[in-house]
């Protein structure tokens, strides 16, 4: 009985393992592939080349990196992932389509969600820095 046992433990063991998703290099990932929901991700174990979970600083949450594909970057809520920033500089989601705007909080280097006043949309002034609501 103890060899069965001992056999189906090793069995599990190995397919648990099997089971485990592979990676490479340095990569990694947001649970689920979902950015803004966990303040977890999966970061690359270049030894065992299987995914790790790893924590993003307290109050941040897991973005794919848009400076870096295949890594991901922690952020606060809301940033939606855009990369870091300087200054005062905005830009539209989606130029002309939406109010929807992202201005860059300059004291995390973060963008964060903006939006145009009710009925108006974002449109990105001539030098691309900023935005303009019409």
């Amino acid at each position: 009985m103890v060899r069965i046992t001992s056999a189906l433990l090793t069995l599990a063991s190995v397919a648990a393992f099997a089971s485990a998703q592979q990676c490479s290099g340095n990569g990694s990932m947001c649970p689920n592939n979902q950015d803004g929901v966990s303040n977890t991700y999966l970061q690359c174990n270049s030894w065992s080349h299987t995914y790790q979970n790893a924590y993003c600083p307290t109050g941040q949450v897991c973005y794919a990196n848009p400076n870096s594909p295949g890594t991901t970057m922690c952020g606060l809520p809301g940033t939606g992932g855009s990369g870091k920033c300087t200054g005062n500089t905005a830009k539209c989601v989606s130029a002309g389509q939406s109010g929807a705007y992202q201005q860059c909080e300059n004291w995390s280097g973060q963008y964060v969600n903006a939006n145009c006043p009710a009925g108006l949309n974002c449109y990105n002034n001539a030098s691309n820095t900023g935005v303009y609501c019409q």
